[in-house]
């Protein structure tokens, strides 16, 4: 069994590759489209056609217009709940599509 000084550094060594290869916003990315049902729910989550970042703004193109106006007063509350998920500040801003 590895000890926890050893998951330590393999969490690290993890990080260093991703950044050394700018892997790490697409594996974010990839981890909140995984998540977005779960966050945001059912509701939000049906209405959502299309997720991404892109320097360190949230991309969120919804088909929904009254819930695109809901949103819109809800970004920085999306904006905690992602970076709060992800463990870390990815996300700086929402835009809404």
């Amino acid at each position: 069994m590895a000890s926890r000084g050893n998951e330590q550094h393999m969490k690290e060594a993890i990080e260093n590759l991703l950044q050394s290869y700018s892997l790490k916003g697409k594996v974010n990315e990839k981890r909140l489209v995984a998540a977005w049902q779960d966050l945001m729910g059912k509701k939000i989550a049906k209405h959502t056609r299309k997720i991404y970042i892109s320097h360190n703004k949230l991309f969120l193109t919804i088909d929904s217009a009254p819930l695109k106006q809901e949103l819109s007063f809800a970004r920085d509350k999306i904006v905690e709940l992602v970076n709060e998920r992800l463990g870390e500040e990815v996300v700086e801003e929402v835009v809404i599509q």
